[in-house]
């Protein structure tokens, strides 16, 4: 009677590990992805700072 209880027990702790995994890895990925954009951001405002002096040294339209 007690193995079985050991391993229901042990099949619910399995569940709720995986669960926290996958929990865990969405999270992170999450981040990983903000921190990306975050980049691509700094990437972008750069470069749309360069093109704008650019722009006004030569005198075009933006």
């Amino acid at each position: 009677m007690m193995a079985g209880f050991g391993f229901g027990f042990f099949s619910i702790l399995i569940i709720i590990a995986f669960w926290v995994f996958v929990i865990y890895m969405i999270i992170h990925v999450v981040n990983l992805m903000k921190e990306h954009n975050r980049y691509l951001r700094e990437i972008r405002d750069e470069l749309r700072k360069d093109n704008q002096s650019q722009n006004e040294s030569t005198g075009e339209p933006k």
